[in-house]
């Protein structure tokens, strides 16, 4: 396993509980009691509305509606010339959930007759991408993964491996699941059936749903405001805090604690550098490093 090294560029988010990366940061500045700073990109973010947005979210379903979001808020400025030179990877652990299972619904009726094509093109995970890629103009490669052991980190190795490669300049990547009684159902049967006791933190009142999306470039392409993401392949890393954030579980809910890591690593409200730390099913873990450039050692 080799080190992983990225520039955050900027990033964006919509859950359950929060709106966008601006309502985001000011949890952590309130958490951290860090002063206000006006002049923070993350703060900059208005809250308004986009009809061009509202217009292509109608029609679509839950999981394409929390990521178009969240790339929106993470490309405020829909740089043509970079989305030129940009792949966009976006995970998704549950997936289009509630589609498939309406889809297999339909194949049941009728000796599958009646198989809904609506359902089925919904129920395709790379869907979600792909319209995504449509929308916003990304040009590069695009590509759609789904697994729940590193949803944060394989991601962001994916990542990395894309700039090494030079074929893009930037990569986009985008967490999203969405909420489901179905998958709460299975999970709840999953615990008490076969004992996979990793699947209670989905079975409270309180599940979580939304997107995060972060982009991406090379880091010695960084400017002085941006911060230094650190994959190191030891998880023996020196002293470093990490951000606490309240959140509701979903499956992709440690791309939310990782957008936290980010705006507490930009405001400089906790030790640099900031942690942030994955683990899997089996107990083991992988650090993320999050410095401000200005901080970063060369």
């Amino acid at each position: 396993m080799t080190e992983s090294k990225l520039a955050v560029c900027s990033w964006g988010i919509y859950t359950d509980q929060f709106a966008n990366a601006a309502d985001l940061t000011a949890t952590v500045q309130a958490q951290s009691d860090a002063p206000v700073r006006s002049n923070s990109a993350d703060t900059d973010h208005a809250v308004t509305t986009d009809p061009d947005l509202d217009s292509a979210l109608q029609g679509l379903d839950s999981i394409s509606q929390y990521a178009f979001r969240a790339l929106h808020d993470a490309l405020p400025d829909r740089d043509t010339a970079m989305l030129k030179r940009a792949g966009l990877l976006l995970l998704s652990t549950w997936g289009p959930m509630d589609n498939t299972v309406s889809f297999l619904d339909s194949m049941l009726e009728a000796q599958g007759r009646y198989a809904s094509p609506r359902h089925f093109t919904r129920s395709v995970y790379s869907t979600v991408a792909s319209h995504a890629a449509i929308y916003f103009g990304i040009h590069g490669p695009c590509e759609t993964l789904t697994h729940g052991q590193w949803p944060v980190c394989a991601l962001l190795d994916r990542a990395a491996d894309l700039l090494a490669s030079h074929r893009v300049d930037h990569v986009i990547a985008c967490w999203a699941d969405q909420a489901s009684k179905i998958a709460k159902d299975l999970c709840r049967r999953g615990v008490t059936a076969l004992h996979r006791h990793e699947f209670s933190r989905f079975t409270s009142d309180e599940t979580g749903y939304g997107s995060v999306a972060v982009v991406l470039k090379r880091p010695e392409e960084a400017t002085a405001s941006q911060v230094i993401l650190e994959i190191p392949n030891t998880n023996t890393a020196d002293p470093c805090s990490d951000a606490s954030l309240d959140i509701h579980s979903f499956p992709t809910d440690r791309a939310v604690r990782l957008a936290g890591s980010i705006a507490t690593a930009k405001l400089g409200s906790g030790k640099s550098p900031i942690c942030f730390t994955e683990t899997d099913p089996r107990g083991q873990s992988r650090i993320v490093r999050l410095t401000p450039k200005s901080r970063h050692a060369q």
